[in-house]
């Protein structure tokens, strides 16, 4: 009885396992170039990003990153805090769940630029291991995880980029004060906020003409 017990709570365990697992995978099949647009909204930081760069999307993107193959297998280049760097992608899709599903959509590169990819991905593996751009300044050494892509395709035609440059705020929009998480940001970092100075964000990003949304894991549905 014991023995049958303990084969009954092994098989228990094993159901839940696969269970759980089936909750947290999809049908979706990664391929290098999908850009995964990832809605945190855990720390303040994220709330202040949310609040500066909303859209009229269902989702806030607050960060961005690219699959690319590295020997043989599929990761997500990203810029994060600990700065540019190439990450699993269950690592990446796990960051932030509802319900054990991520909050992540896939974006696709129209047609035309896709050409550009190879030349892009390249570029930016040689970026690994560069610091994160706490500061969000376009053209230093450092990166923050929209200039990265920018970055990237940049590199590989700067005359077909299918980002663009605009004038970002760090202001309410309600009230187009300032937020006081960003005085108190830059006044921590000794630095002038980068008010009206050219940047981009995912949210941003992710209504780009240039980018096809198809597959949202949060409610495991393709998109087109």
């Amino acid at each position: 009885m014991l023995l049958k017990n303990k084969f009954l709570a092994v098989c228990k365990f094993v159901l839940i396992l696969i269970l759980t697992i089936g909750c947290n995978s999809s049908n979706f099949e990664f391929k290098e170039g999908d850009i995964l647009f990832q809605d945190l909204d855990k720390d303040a930081i994220d709330n202040a990003i949310e609040k500066v760069t909303k859209t009229n999307l269902a989702y806030n993107f607050t960060h961005v990153g690219i699959v690319v193959k590295q020997q043989d297998t599929l990761k997500v280049l990203e810029a994060i805090s600990t700065g540019v760097q190439l990450t699993d992608i269950e690592v990446f899709l796990n960051r932030n769940l509802i319900k054990g599903k991520p909050k992540v959509v896939v974006g696709e590169l129209k047609p035309e630029f896709k050409p550009m990819l190879s030349k892009a991905i390249e570029h930016g593996k040689s970026l690994i291991g560069l610091p994160y751009d706490a500061i969000y300044i376009i053209g230093d050494n450092s990166y923050y995880c929209s200039e990265l892509l920018y970055e990237m395709f940049h590199y590989s035609n700067p005359n077909n980029i299918p980002f663009k440059l605009n004038p970002m705020t760090f202001k309410d929009p309600k009230t187009n004060e300032t937020l006081t998480f960003w005085l108190n940001y830059y006044a921590e970092l000794n630095h002038e906020i980068p008010e009206g100075e050219l940047g981009l964000n995912p949210n941003g990003m992710s209504v780009s003409p240039n980018i096809v949304l198809v597959y949202d894991f949060l409610k495991k549905e393709q998109l087109r």
